[in-house]
């Protein structure tokens, strides 16, 4: 082969390599929304949580009827809704739902005479409701609600004297309410909110002619708010939010003017160093009060209203969410040695964080099988090969000495 001949060759042979090296790097990065089974009514408003690997949806708001207490739930390996019997406390629609060790928690909301102060609890083991407790707050419709170490908190929202900023919790233990200190902010009903990293975020939401873009924290310890930065892009409320591998995520909503945004916008909050990141947006325009859960590392959108033609949806959408690290440390000092295996449970991809470096990692299931062996300062496994179960990882260093440590693969 002459020189002219292997320089094409060898030209053509790096075009390949580059094209599929951008192929590949453009399907790593590009993550897509799909479709799943509409829902068997439309609704806005639905109250949402999720139980093992099932999602539920209760209440809300229905074209036909208003106010609502039927009753779903999702399977996702099937992509099938099944109608459940309704829901046994007063219809409502704007209500606020949760999920906590393994139950759902359903409150709040108002129906066409009367806003509710109730809270409910689901027992998916038992297919049955039973009542908790009622604030001795007012009743409200479109309040934040957490749940963090046997803690419920609620507040904001608005009643029949408008919006409010008060802030509550329950001690689920000892069956005791306390009022807090009131948001420091103006009142709002319809926020976001979730739990992210062992801390409670509330903000955004609706008061008066305004759409709020601030962004608090309450400090569970010292019983007390701490504001934090503005969310970067536009106000927002009314849209729908979840927690997953210690970030908090916000998704769609009406923006600044309370009125459709021209992307589903999605964006991921990063509780160590008070930061948003923007995701791929669902399909079409935003939609107001959309209901949305997560099972393992898929987040599930479905209903709202399609604020730019007055419909009221039952479709839905499923987005695979990357498995991602947990937040950085930020200026906190890790301890002086440690190991972290996250997320746990894992999807396909467990990430390994460690003060010291790695030599190999075997990895075993209960019967003390060996499953995997990696050599080297490894920094994650793949493990979607792995049968649903729980595993214990052997770490060990330099020096012979081993670390380990459990991990549940979903």
């Amino acid at each position: 082969m002459n020189h002219s001949m292997q320089l094409s060759a060898s030209r053509c042979l790096f075009f390949s390599t580059f094209c599929f090296i951008m192929l590949f790097a453009g399907a790593q990065e590009e993550s897509e929304w799909e479709e799943i089974e509409d829902m068997p009514s439309n609704r806005h408003h639905p109250v949402t949580f999720t139980i093992d690997s099932f999602g539920y949806a209760a209440t809300g708001w229905n074209s036909f009827v208003g106010p609502t207490d039927d009753f779903y739930r999702y399977d996702p390996k099937k992509d099938e809704w099944e109608t459940l019997p309704d829901f046994p406390g007063a219809i409502r629609s704007f209500g606020i739902g949760f999920s906590y060790k393994g139950k759902g928690y359903l409150g709040f909301g108002a129906n066409l005479t009367t806003y509710l102060n109730d809270v409910w609890e689901y027992d998916a083991a038992t297919e049955s409701w039973a009542f908790v407790t009622s604030c001795p707050c007012s009743g409200r419709r479109h309040p934040a609600l957490l749940i963090l170490d046997d803690m419920l908190y609620v507040g904001l929202g608005d009643d029949a004297t408008g919006d409010l900023r008060d802030w509550w919790r329950y001690d689920m233990v000892e069956d005791d309410w306390d009022q807090m200190d009131n948001l420091p902010a103006l009142a709002r009903h319809h926020p976001f909110q979730f739990v992210a990293d062992s801390h409670l975020f509330v903000g955004f939401g609706h008061g008066g002619p305004i759409i709020y873009r601030d962004w608090y924290t309450f400090d569970t310890e010292d019983e007390e708010w701490v504001t934090l930065d503005d969310f970067m892009g536009e106000a927002r409320v009314a849209g729908t939010q979840f927690s997953h591998d210690s970030f908090g995520y916000v998704l769609s909503g009406d923006g600044s003017d309370h009125s459709f945004m021209q992307e589903g916008e999605f964006w991921q909050y990063n509780p160590r160093d008070d930061d948003w990141t923007e995701m791929p947006p669902h399909p079409g325009i935003s939609i107001w009060a959309p209901g949305s859960f997560v099972i393992e590392d898929t987040i599930y959108l479905f209903g709202g209203e399609n604020r730019q033609t007055g419909n009221i949806q039952d479709e839905g959408w499923k987005f695979q969410l990357k498995d991602t690290p947990p937040p950085p440390l930020g200026n906190a000092e890790p301890p002086s040695e440690y190991l972290r295996l996250y997320p746990n449970p894992v999807g396909s991809e467990l990430w390994i964080d460690a003060s010291f470096g790695i030599v190999s990692i075997e990895v075993f299931d209960l019967s003390g099988n060996k499953v995997m062996h990696e050599m080297g300062n490894t920094k994650s496994l793949q493990v979607s090969n792995l049968d649903a179960g729980a595993y214990i990882a052997v770490v060990s260093k330099e020096g012979g000495e081993r670390h380990i440590a459990k991990f549940i693969k979903a």
